[in-house]
């Protein structure tokens, strides 16, 4: 990069200096052209005057040989006279061309011309007529007239010295000022070529120093990088594909257990501790990438130890390509990752360990879910069938019947605890909506704990009078849950005192909120452990689950089942003096029609809607296997006066489907012979066959897992009811069904 950086500079500095050089050798060349040039105007100036000075003087001289002619008689004055004529002419003839170019000076010559050829003709004449010399008046005349003449030709002869006198004057001027130009630009040239050669010794100087810190920093660099590569054990690569010779570095044979150091090879001696399973494939990736068909190499392998062994390698690099987009390099490094890939082996195993056993935790709960609540929808209906019959019995009797409804749902809840717990942990539990008056699930609450509290001699007061009247759109479930674990913790945890539990109607942050307080007088709890009492399976300390007891679920799923709600629960405790749990929970509006979820005021009307849908001759399968699950429903639906038939496997329902036609079926799940999904699933296999119409098909089990509801809608059931089947869920079930298709209203 240097290099060129450097090679760029020259050029442009090299162009630089070579046009500054051009145009001073330029100007100098002109320079001297003009110098030489007006050099020569001044000799050629010289030139004229010296001619014109030998002109003044070849006349004066020609006059004097005549005289001495005329007076002596001499030839030789003769010989001089016509010499110097002769030479007069050739001056003049001279002049001509020297003063072509001046018109001015032409006129002159011409003027001289003339003059010069008078006076030869006059002295000519004389000479023609030589006798000595006597005074005479006409010769006197003569010699006037030829000395006018030669004035003339004199005065003529300055005028023109004169002016080429000045001219020479003036080109004389021009050519010190030219020279003195020349000289000046030849200085500032010299100078400014110094300086240029300054500049450029020291950009070299410069680039000499740059290039020394860039060897410097690059080997240090090359230091680090070795150094780098000797920490990391990266086994480093160079493949030049058009010679095919690949460089291996000394770490890359260290990994494969070889003491070599560096080695350049080919190809043929990576391909050669290739595993066998993975050579094509691992071949295959390069090719690719080399072809542009990946945008990066990261690929995988096994490659051979020198101990025999296969060792894991992920191999990393980098091609460079031509202008043809063919690559000509690779460069990359490999690194052992041999553990990582037994730690993802081991992470394998283990996770099929732990799935399996949270299978065999979810069979678990589901098995004991479904025998214990099979039983109990026994219990739990019984009990709904007394306290809805009880106009007979004495009011202890009655008493008694609406304790053991009230165990039951008890009883259940602790049931629906256990399966919560398995719900919260898989983050699956979802919450119910429909609308419903409070004071049936405070009613439910005060019978549960007020036989409790009477139990340990406890005041228990629950006042409710600022919401008695509102009905609240949620959960009714989960509402009641959450009020009967705090309110029994309170019990549990209070061995002399009282419980206070109010609820109000509270406006919080522009929004209407449920506030739950509940208030007792027991052992309290520290400070230090308020977070640890909302933790699964955890208490106080040890002391307190040995005394009182619990699995510790309680207030942790009464947190999470609030903070589903969007509320917030809190904490004010003082060991010793009791504790106030509060409880905030969104006051929501519906967004379903509540007459899908009739309260039990309505239960009555709902009772006697179905018993006129009765009448027109309505009949429901009920398939369940578990008698005392049998004697509930079959009480019920002969209070609501349906007809219906009872068959106990799900072999038994296909069958006797196959022959009767059903308005309705009741679906046990689990069941010997076949289970409820698989006849549902040939039920609905059948219809399709046939083209006859849907049955609808409610689907009743002990399993209440997460997505057992949905396991029942898949294989084609209308419903899902969890047992224990609550009689006012089934009747809402049968109204739904039974009256879409009921012909007397």
């Amino acid at each position: 990069m240097l290099d060129k950086i450097f090679i760029k500079n020259l050029l442009i500095f090299t162009l630089i200096l070579s046009f500054g050089a051009g145009i001073l050798g330029y100007v100098l060349t002109t320079g001297n052209r003009q110098i030489r040039n007006a050099d020569s105007w001044v000799a050629h100036t010289h030139k004229i005057i010296l001619r014109a000075d030998e002109l003044s003087a070849d006349v004066e001289g020609m006059l004097a040989s005549q005289r001495g002619y005329m007076m002596t008689g001499a030839a030789t004055f003769l010989k001089e006279f016509d010499d110097k004529k002769a030479k007069i002419s050739e001056t003049i003839a001279v002049l001509s061309e020297l003063v072509a170019d001046n018109e001015s000076q032409s006129s002159r010559l011409d003027e001289i011309r003339s003059q010069f050829s008078e006076f030869s003709m006059r002295m000519e004449e004389r000479a023609k007529e030589y006798r000595p010399i006597k005074v005479r008046e006409d010769v006197l005349g003569e010699i006037d007239i030829v000395t006018g003449i030669k004035n003339d030709i004199l005065r003529i002869n300055g005028a023109l010295l004169d002016e080429e006198h000045k001219l020479l004057n003036t080109r004389l001027e021009i050519l010190q000022e030219k020279k003195s130009r020349y000289f000046t630009t030849l200085f500032v040239g010299g100078i400014l070529g110094a300086i240029m050669l300054i500049i450029f010794n020291g950009f070299l100087f410069h680039v000499q120093a740059k290039r020394m810190l860039a060897e410097r920093s690059l080997r240090e660099t090359e230091k680090r990088f070795a150094l780098a590569i000797d920490g990391t054990n990266d086994g480093i690569f160079d493949w030049n594909i058009k010679t095919g010779q690949v460089f291996y570095s000394q770490q890359f044979f260290k990994m494969i257990g070889d003491d070599r150091g560096t080695y350049v090879g080919t190809v043929d001696d990576f391909k050669k501790l290739l595993h066998p399973e993975d050579a094509a494939k691992a071949w295959q990736y390069i090719e690719r990438y080399l072809a542009g068909e990946l945008d990066e190499y990261s690929n995988t392998f096994r490659l051979r130890h020198k101990s025999g062994r296969w060792i894991w390698v992920n191999s990393r690099a980098k091609a460079i390509f031509d202008r043809d987009e063919k690559a000509v390099r690779m460069v990359g490094a490999n690194t052992d990752v041999t553990y990582m890939k037994e730690y993802q082996e081991k992470l394998k195993e283990e996770k099929i360990l732990a799935e399996k056993a949270s299978l065999a935790k979810s069979d678990f709960l589901a098995h004991m879910s479904h025998e214990i609540r099979t039983p109990l929808t026994a219990i739990c209906g019984i009990a709904e069938i007394m306290q809805g019959n009880n106009a007979n019995l004495t009011d202890k009797q009655k008493q008694l019947i609406k304790t053991l409804h009230s165990s039951t749902s008890t009883l259940k809840d602790l049931v629906n605890d256990i399966l919560d717990f398995s719900k919260i942990e898989s983050g699956e539990l979802e919450l119910e909506r429909d609308m419903f008056p409070l004071s049936e699930v405070f009613q439910q609450v005060i019978s549960i704990i007020s036989v409790q509290a009477r139990e340990k001699d406890l005041k228990f007061d629950f006042d409710y009078d600022d919401v008695k009247d509102l009905k609240f759109y949620g959960d009714r479930l989960r509402l009641r849950q959450i009020l009967i674990n705090l309110a029994g913790n309170a019990v549990k945890f209070t061995d002399a005192g009282s419980i206070n539990a109010k609820i109000t109607k509270e406006q919080t942050d522009g929004s209407n909120h449920l506030k739950i307080e509940v208030k007792d007088t027991g052992i309290g709890i520290a400070s230090e452990n308020f977070d640890l009492v909302f933790e699964r399976f955890k208490q106080a300390d040890s002391s307190v689950s040995r005394r009182y007891g619990g699995t510790g679920l309680g207030l942790p799923i009464t947190k999470n089942l609030v903070e589903l709600m969007g509320g917030n629960i809190s904490l004010e405790s003082e060991q010793g003096k009791g504790s106030v749990f509060t409880i905030l929970l969104p006051l929501l509006e519906p967004h379903q029609d509540p007459m899908l979820y009739a309260s039990r005021t309505q239960d009555r009307k709902l009772h006697e809607k179905i018993r006129s849908m009765s009448k027109s001759g309505n009949r429901i399968l009920l398939v369940e296997d578990y008698e005392g699950n049998i004697v509930v429903l079959s009480f019920i639906l002969d209070d609501l006066g349906c007809g219906y038939d009872v068959v106990r496997t799900g072999l038994e329902a296909l069958n006797l489907w196959k022959e009767k036609s059903y308005d309705m079926v009741l679906m046990d799940i689990q069941m010997p012979e076949m289970d409820g999904i698989t006849a549902t699933q040939h039920i609905r296999r059948m219809e399709e066959e046939k083209g006859v119409a849907r049955t609808p098909i409610i689907g009743m089990t002990a399993h209440a897992l997460v997505g057992d509801r949905d396991k029942c809608l898949e294989a084609g059931m209308d419903a899902y009811l969890p047992k224990p089947i609550v009689e006012t869920d089934l009747k809402e079930q049968i109204f739904k069904y039974l009256g879409a298709t009921a012909k007397v209203a």
